[in-house]
């Protein structure tokens, strides 16, 4: 599959953006594409790595999917932006899916995911109910909480639109329901980072006199417990392929579930988990391999790319200082942890931006 130019610029590179340009890109997505298609029509395919989707996680959450593949360069340059995306938006309620859509190995897919510091779902064989209707990849849909497409087009213009989206949806925890006595709770569990405080609150409102506001209390309890103790399975489920994911999810249980139980048994496991040296090593690794993909992603942007790759012509123009922050990472990675997943994708790097790679006895 070939590339598909970018179509509506949102302005997600610019510090700012106003509402009329976002509608206006928008507007020349829907000329191009079938904007009339719903979350409702996806089908999420065959899991292979991130957090396990049922058609129930999509409801009532902003999504964010993208057709990309191993073999496509502006698609794996387009997945570190998605990380990025993911793990800013994804405790206010984004679901961010990879749909790999050049066949091959999974186990392929996996590794180039792994590679790029991936932690979001990741499927093959995904489709959407008449969304077929595009030629090249990368190609990305958005889909607001009530399951209506919001955008479609280049990866790397979907920013602003997320970011709308995720503005405007209700608590997904609360699954759709709308609390009448605990009004307060309806915006502070959009929050996931205040999970914990709205759980200690909800429990000492569990006793209270007013038949109503006990029993919507008692839902929260319920909604929240359950969601912590998910996310710890999810972790420790993805632990052995997915260290960086695995230890992502239970640092974000441990941050909103600080002072619960659920928080106190994911900071334990972590802490475990760090003990251990193959996980150290992948853990440290994939931080830094994160850091260094954050970098190409600016020099990217800086350069005025368009597909998501780094012109070649303009390598010699990277200034010395952002060559040598880059280089010492790199030199990091591969000297530290040379079998790594993340050593791979770093020399994979070097090798675009013409990096110095230590070499590896």
């Amino acid at each position: 599959m070939r590339y598909s130019p970018p179509l509506a610029r949102l302005g997600g590179r610019a510090a700012a953006f106003t509402l009329a340009a976002l509608l206006a890109g928008l507007a020349c997505a829907a000329d191009e594409f079938n904007m009339a298609v719903t979350a409702a029509g996806i089908s999420v395919g065959n899991h292979l790595s991130g957090p396990r989707l049922v058609a129930a996680n999509l409801v009532q959450r902003p999504v964010l999917l993208e057709f990309w593949g191993v073999h496509c360069p502006p698609c794996l340059a387009s997945m570190p932006k998605l990380e990025q995306l993911h793990a800013e938006l994804a405790p206010l309620g984004l679901v961010v899916i990879g749909a790999h859509a050049q066949g091959g190995p999974a186990d392929e897919v996996v590794k180039a995911a792994a590679s790029l510091g991936v932690t979001f779902t990741i499927v093959e064989n995904a489709t959407v109910k008449d969304g077929g209707d595009f030629s090249g990849i990368p190609h990305c849909m958005l889909f607001d909480h009530l399951g209506k497409c919001l955008y479609r087009g280049s990866p790397f213009d979907v920013e602003a639109a997320a970011r709308l989206a995720v503005k405007s949806v209700p608590a997904a925890v609360l699954a759709g329901r709308t609390l009448e006595k605990l009004t307060a709770f309806n915006e502070l569990l959009r929050n996931e980072q205040l999970f914990g405080a709205g759980l200690k609150k909800a429990t000492t409102l569990c006793n209270s006199k007013d038949e109503a506001t006990a029993e919507e209390a008692a839902f929260v309890v319920k909604q929240l417990t359950a969601r912590g103790r998910q996310m710890i399975d999810d972790a420790v489920s993805r632990k052995p392929a997915e260290p960086l994911g695995a230890a992502d999810v239970l640092q974000r249980v441990a941050n909103s579930f600080k002072g619960d139980p659920l928080g106190t048994e994911a900071a334990k496991l972590l802490r475990e988990w760090k003990q251990e040296p193959d996980f150290q090593a992948e853990w440290k690794a994939g931080l830094q391999l994160a850091k260094l993909m954050l970098l190409r992603a600016k020099l990217v942007t800086l350069s005025g790319s368009t597909d998501g790759t780094f012109p070649a012509d303009k390598v010699a123009a990277i200034l010395p200082q952002a060559k040598r922050q880059l280089t010492d990472i790199v030199a990091s990675i591969c000297t530290r942890f040379p079998n790594s997943k993340s050593a791979e994708a770093a020399r994979k790097v070097a090798e675009e931006l013409a990096l110095s790679v230590p070499s590896v006895p």
